[in-house]
């Protein structure tokens, strides 16, 4: 079970969309006297909610920086997830099936109805479940957000026919290679369940997917970033389309051995057991670091 504690920092908010109440954790800086940059961070479908989301540290990241950041909650709590296309029975079953892109158009109107969020500065990031909504919202509310960041996620392929973002957007990927859950190469999700949890896209397919929305052009960067830590297993690549139209970015972290996680720095904190379905995490680049300097730049002027 994932840890559903939230940080004293955080208070819980409700909000009502088309008759349903909603809810999420928002964490605010204090002493914020002009809009702000919002980041969106996105739990998974397994047993866990909004809560889950602090382990990445994300908000600590944003009490530092001055950036509020949200942790949404799934319409049925602890145990379902997002909608994000995929729409099997299993999910709906589930209770994946509410209109969470006015979930979120609700959230981020809000934000920026009550002088929180700046809205030239809405950026969204999840893991799994979590990152196939973001890129789910990527396809559907573009003009409202300034990058996006999906994890251990590939666009699921229900949406490779009706994602027309409105505009370019920022999009990284961070993929393992032995993702047993997201499968690299596409096909099913999680077959190792029995249950039917949709399709998606290869990480090849779905980069190539932003690289073309995005109108880039030219080769990309790549780069073998260096093993940190030999013993774990995992190597991790750099694939970087920096042309692209008005300025956006395209950029794939691929772990070479890594499972259903988020990668984490070795001196990020000691080794933990984790279970068959999670694999390895590297410990080679510190994963939230990466998505928050993509998405917010390194913000010096806030440190």
């Amino acid at each position: 079970m994932a840890n559903l504690s939230a940080p004293q920092e955080a208070s819980l908010e409700r909000i009502d969309v088309g008759g349903r109440e909603r809810s999420y954790w928002i964490v605010r800086p204090p002493g914020l006297t002009r809009p702000a940059p919002v980041v969106f961070v996105l739990h998974g479908g397994g047993p866990t909610d909004g809560r889950g989301t602090f382990r990445y540290g994300l908000h600590e990241r944003g009490l530092r920086d001055g950036v509020i950041t949200v942790h949404p909650n799934g319409a049925g709590g602890p145990g379902s997830g997002w909608n994000d296309g995929r729409q099997t029975s299993f999910l709906l079953a589930r209770g994946d099936a509410p209109d969470d892109v006015a979930f979120f158009s609700a959230m981020i109107g809000r934000l920026i109805a009550d002088g929180s969020a700046d809205p030239d500065q809405v950026y969204v990031t999840g893991g799994s479940n979590g990152g196939m909504m973001t890129l789910r919202l990527a396809c559907e509310i573009s003009d409202r957000l300034a990058g996006v960041a999906a994890f251990v996620a590939n666009l699921p392929e229900p949406l490779q026919t009706t994602c027309r973002p409105s505009r370019p957007i920022p999009v990284l990927l961070m993929n393992g290679t032995a993702d047993v859950m997201m499968p690299y190469d596409g096909g099913p999700v999680a077959p190792i369940t029995g249950q039917d949890r949709g399709m998606v896209l290869s990480t090849r397919e779905t980069v190539d997917f932003w690289v073309q929305a995005n109108g880039c052009i030219g080769d990309p960067e790549r780069l073998d970033l260096p093993d940190v830590d030999p013993s774990d297993g995992t190597r991790v690549s750099l694939e970087a389309h920096r042309a692209c139209a008005d300025g956006t970015t395209v950029v794939l972290y691929s772990v070479d051995g890594g499972g259903h996680q988020l990668p984490r720095l070795a001196e990020a904190g000691p080794r933990q057991v984790q279970p068959r379905t999670a694999g390895v995490s590297s410990r080679d680049i510190d994963g939230a670091a990466v998505i928050w300097t993509f998405l917010l730049g390194d913000r010096p002027e806030a440190q």
